[in-house]
């Protein structure tokens, strides 16, 4: 229960931070996707139907803060702890470069999702060429954060546990 509540916290911590505070960074408009890291450390550390659930909600949020079409981000949120959680049934990924190699991919994934449904759903004219662009300094972005994110989530759940631990 403390670790659900652990990342409910650390979920809406940076949904604040990702929509707002690292804005202010001197990266222009490039923000590390960082509720992507936190739904591949749940795919990956924990995949159970709660954490698929808290992909979905963390998704929602994004939606409900910054999207102009509510699902989008929901979607491909889930989309990306599913593929996750396929990749580590099969994979061992408990690495830091396969780690950050996993994030670039999910935020690959992500990013695909959500050009596919802005294409269906959205009639965008524009150039796709600079989109591909953003697209891949973001998730380069994403991945060069995930090892160091992956650490403190590592920390912070062990932190947890250990007293409980130490009772039984």
């Amino acid at each position: 229960m403390k670790l659900a509540l652990m990342f409910t916290a650390v979920g809406l911590v940076l949904i604040v931070l990702q929509m707002s505070i690292l804005h202010l960074l001197p990266l222009g408009p490039l923000v590390p996707d960082l509720i992507l890291v936190l739904c591949v450390y749940l795919g990956v550390y924990h995949p159970s139907v709660g954490a698929a659930l808290g992909a979905f909600a963390l998704g929602y949020s994004l939606d409900v803060v910054s999207s102009p079409l509510l699902g989008i981000n929901a979607f491909a949120m889930s989309l990306v702890f599913l593929a996750v959680y396929l990749g580590a049934r099969t994979i061992w990924l408990h690495n830091v470069v396969v780690s950050a190699f996993l994030v670039l991919a999910a935020s690959l994934v992500k990013s695909a999702a959500l050009l596919l449904v802005w294409a269906v759903f959205l009639s965008v004219d524009g150039s796709w060429t600079a989109a591909v662009h953003y697209i891949l300094l973001e998730a380069l972005l994403a991945a060069a954060v995930a090892p160091v994110f992956f650490m403190l989530l590592q920390r912070g759940q062990h932190l947890i546990e250990s007293p409980l631990a130490a009772r039984e």
